[in-house]
C-alpha cells in the first residue's frame, strides 16, 4: 500500500497558478471571437427581379465554357483542362484570336454541374473579368419545384 506524508504547514513554495489560467483562457477567447476575418468580394450585377433572369438566348455563344464535377474540372467547348493554368492560357488565346478587333469581345455562355464548388465559378468570372469579358450568359436548368 501506497501512503502518502501529511504535510504539516499549509504555507507551499509553489503558487497556485488556476486563477491565472482562468483569466488567460478568457482572454484568449475573447481575441479569437473578435478577431476580423478579411472579407474578399467581387461585384457582379444581376438582373432586378426573377423576371429578368429567365430571358432566351438569341444566339449561340462564340466561346462556351464549362464548369466538370470530376476531373478534368475547367472545359473550353470540347476541350477539357486538368488545370486551372492552362485553362487560363487556351481562353485567353480564344478571346485575343487574330483577325479580332480588340474592341468587339467575344460572346460568353458558361455552363456548370450543380455539384461544382462556388470556388471554381468565382475563379472563372474572376478570369473573365480580367480578360474584359462583362457579359456572360450562365446556363442554368429551370428549377422545377
Amino acid at each position: 500500500m501506497i501512503r502518502l506524508e501529511e504535510q504539516h504547514g499549509s504555507f507551499s513554495m509553489v503558487p497556485d497558478l488556476t486563477a491565472l489560467l482562468d483569466i488567460i483562457f478568457i482572454v484568449l477567447v475573447f481575441l479569437l471571437l473578435t478577431a476580423n476575418n478579411r472579407v474578399y468580394q467581387m461585384d457582379m450585377s444581376l438582373p432586378p427581379s426573377e423576371r429578368g433572369q429567365t430571358r432566351l438566348a438569341t444566339e449561340p455563344a462564340q466561346i462556351q465554357l464549362s464548369l466538370f464535377q470530376g476531373n478534368p474540372i475547367w472545359g473550353l467547348g470540347e476541350q477539357r483542362y486538368q488545370s486551372f493554368k492552362q485553362f487560363e492560357v487556351a481562353l485567353n488565346q480564344q478571346v485575343h484570336k487574330p483577325g479580332t478587333a480588340e474592341e468587339q469581345k467575344p460572346s460568353v455562355s458558361l455552363a456548370s454541374e450543380r455539384q461544382v464548388p462556388v470556388e471554381h465559378l468565382l475563379k472563372m468570372l474572376e478570369l473573365l473579368q480580367q480578360l474584359n469579358i462583362e457579359t456572360t450568359q450562365i446556363l442554368m436548368e429551370k428549377n422545377h419545384e
